[in-house]
């Protein structure tokens, strides 16, 4: 799991909007949880092709993506998802 510290101040969690990691997922059963999946390939495919796409549809409609509110960033080198151990970079 991601700390506070490393969702607020990298990851940009509740700032919305283009700067908000791409990689960011929330736990399944305690919604105050959030993982980086950057580091689990299958996932980190699936949502860089979403944002591929998604990007080229919105210039194809001559809209600009980064005004958008979909968090389009890519803020860190990643995490590996831990269910039981807090990570970020203001943990050890």
């Amino acid at each position: 799991m991601l700390s506070k510290k490393q969702l607020q101040d990298v990851c940009l969690l509740h700032q919305g909007g283009a700067s908000c990691c791409r990689y960011l997922a929330e736990d399944d059963q305690n919604y105050n949880v959030w993982y980086c999946v950057k580091h689990k390939l299958a996932e980190k495919k699936k949502i860089d092709q979403k944002i591929t796409q998604w990007v080229q549809e919105c210039k194809k409609q001559g809209l600009d993506p980064n005004t958008q509110n979909v968090p389009l960033a890519d803020n860190c080198s990643g995490y590996p998802v831990l269910k039981h151990l807090e990570q970020g970079y203001d943990k050890p």
